[in-house]
């Protein structure tokens, strides 16, 4: 019966794996919220594409700065083409992707797969329960409780899960926003 002890110590690592990732997806939430935070663009879009739409020129006070330097160049470049404002804007967003979904890949693949990684350690547990079962000589308090550490981790799975994926869409949704804004400050300039 040494299998049921391998079999157990498995869930307890599967339950340690899932600790582990449930502090990796809150870093990753923190420092994605604080990105966020720090990046006023999305404030400021607002106010830019305002002032284009009225014709105002440029000129970006201390006060009204963005926190990239290279988007506050682009929107105070005179005299570009077209086709070169094109290019410097997909320039920009191809660039800033890179940091601004830093982490959501991680964060949508542990929302996907810590529910299964805990159901795995469910079902060894079970598994443990069962071998217990198969002894004769285990009380009912100690099969229930191994029952119970069983269904602990698809909890634990589940608990990792859902604030990821709820943080994936929220800051997923933030990128595609911030590159639409982006963009329509591209049209804005085209059309001064």
């Amino acid at each position: 019966m040494n299998w049921i002890v391998f079999v157990e110590w498995s869930a307890r690592l599967i339950l340690l794996c899932l600790v582990g990732l449930s502090v990796w997806s809150i870093s990753i939430i923190l420092d994605r919220r604080k990105f966020f935070k720090d990046w006023d663009l999305l404030e400021t879009v607002d106010s830019l594409s305002k002032r284009m739409e009225d014709g105002e020129k440029f000129n970006l006070s201390h006060n009204e700065a963005i926190s990239d330097p290279r988007l506050t160049y682009l929107i105070k470049v005179e005299g570009a083409s077209a086709d070169k404002l094109d290019h410097y804007f997909t320039a920009f967003i191809n660039e800033g992707q890179k940091s601004w979904k830093k982490g959501l890949s991680v964060l949508g693949s542990l929302g996907s797969t810590t529910p299964f990684i805990g159901l795995l350690g469910t079902i060894l547990g079970i598994i443990v329960s069962f071998g217990e079962l198969s002894k004769g000589s285990v009380d009912m308090k100690g099969v229930m409780f191994s029952l119970a550490e069983a269904l602990i981790l698809t909890a634990v799975g589940l608990a990792v899960a859902i604030p990821a994926v709820i943080a994936f869409n929220i800051f997923n949704k933030k990128v595609v926003t911030m590159i639409k804004d982006i963009e329509s400050i591209k049209e804005l300039k085209k059309t001064i």
